[in-house]
């Protein structure tokens, strides 16, 4: 049930945001762990690759899906007097997805994409339990359909389009063990394919439902509610998608991929600003935990903005750029957004959110230590270090915040 400021979670509800929060937590590390690789500081059965793969994964299964579906849950739950079917659904879709997020993770640890050898057969674990992570998915939007009535007119059409563009990535995904099936040796159609999952979670799926949950936040809601637009709803929709070109290898890009993928961007990005300036008509937003995330939605947006009218070699060549990017909307403006949610709805001392903000603003600013953007002069070995010790930052901050809302008293800020 959603909760209002000044009141913790009830305990029998509790245990889905704390799991994904753990899963924030062990995919923090894992991230950290990534960075120790590069100095030479990783046990010998481990390879980045699959490290990169189980933190990417288990961020998004854990935490970046399952926490928003909690939220609109949860909004849902406080308009509903009886625990209806398609309310079981939902909680069952995040549940699953928890888990099986979760049991994939020491699989893309270990293994990565490869098959595991169990007796006389070979299996792709990690891709088969990635399946039935969005086969939960599938059961949550079935659930929320039956629901969705339920929500505010203000917020509904964007928790529509984020599930609308969730679903759509699946298919991408789903896409992809086709291809590998049937045409293994095309490069180009399965880094497209992979990339089309990527951008229409992350330009999709991420940005929408941040959206959604800003404009119906805490303190926020009657402030916005006159100045809503959906025709930002649509650029995104129909931009994000077609973003994907952006992540394929410039030996592959063709012009076409590239003018697409332009004009996806575009779509997008003004999309994106757009909605940010109906934020900046409020009177409160500045003064809000909610300014920080609008703060980075529009650096995300300008930089998105940028990359559709810029030389393609400005961020083909420059991998940590696009690492930097990611990073802004992901570890940036949306867990920023939900552990903002989180403090007010749970009641908790401002000073643990404000911590975490700044351990997370300390991370981003380390991201550009391996780019274009940082001089060659200043460059140096210690650089992985500073990116290692900095990465720890946000897990160690969240993980005090978690304590602190499950024990009140246990620190005082």
């Amino acid at each position: 049930m959603t909760q209002s400021p000044g009141r913790r979670p009830p305990p029998n509800q509790s245990l889905l945001w704390q799991v994904s929060i753990a899963c924030f937590i062990l995919a923090g590390l894992t991230g950290v762990l990534y960075r120790l690789g590069f100095i030479g500081w990783l046990p010998g059965s481990l390879g980045l690759g699959n490290i990169r793969h189980a933190h990417s994964h288990l961020m998004f299964f854990g935490w970046a899906v399952p926490f928003p579906m909690y939220i609109i849950w949860t909004k849902i739950r406080t308009k509903e007097r009886a625990q209806s079917l398609g309310s079981r659904r939902m909680k069952q879709g995040i549940i699953g997805g928890l888990l099986f997020g979760l049991l994939a993770y020491p699989f893309f640890l270990f293994y990565g994409y490869r098959p595991v050898e169990i007796g006389s057969v070979s299996l792709p674990l990690s891709v088969i339990i990635s399946g039935l992570v969005m086969i939960s998915w599938y059961v949550y939007i079935w659930g929320y359909l039956k629901m969705r009535q339920l929500l505010d007119d203000k917020e509904q059409p964007w928790f529509d389009g984020a599930l609308l563009l969730l679903f759509i990535c699946s298919l991408g995904a789903w896409s992809i063990a086709l291809v590998q099936a049937l045409a293994p040796d095309n490069q180009l159609l399965m880094t497209g394919l992979t990339h089309f999952f990527l951008a229409s979670f992350t330009e999709g799926w991420v940005v929408l439902v941040l959206l959604g949950v800003l404009i119906s936040a805490p303190n926020e809601r009657e402030k916005n509610r006159k100045s809503i637009s959906h025709i930002p709803l649509a650029l995104i929709c129909l931009g994000a998608p077609l973003t994907f070109p952006y992540g394929i290898a410039e030996s592959l890009l063709t012009p076409f991929l590239l003018a697409v993928a332009r004009l996806g961007g575009a779509m997008a990005g003004i999309g994106l600003i757009w909605m940010l300036f109906s934020f900046l008509k409020t009177t409160a937003w500045h003064s809000s935990c909610w300014r920080w995330p609008i703060i980075l939605l529009a650096f995300k947006a300008v930089m998105q903005l940028i990359a559709s009218v810029a030389p393609a070699s400005l961020w083909l060549s420059d991998y940590g750029l696009r690492i930097l990017y990611l990073h802004v909307l992901l570890l940036g403006a949306l867990s920023i957004t939900l552990m903002g949610w989180l403090n007010i709805s749970s009641g908790s001392s401002k000073g643990y959110f404000n911590a975490v903000v700044l351990s997370i603003g300390i991370t981003l600013v380390s991201l550009t230590l391996p780019t274009q953007v940082w001089p060659t002069a200043w460059r140096g070995g210690w650089i992985f270090y500073a990116l290692a010790g900095a990465a720890l930052l946000p897990v160690i901050t969240v993980f005090v915040h978690w304590i602190a809302m499950i024990k009140p008293n246990i620190f005082r800020i």
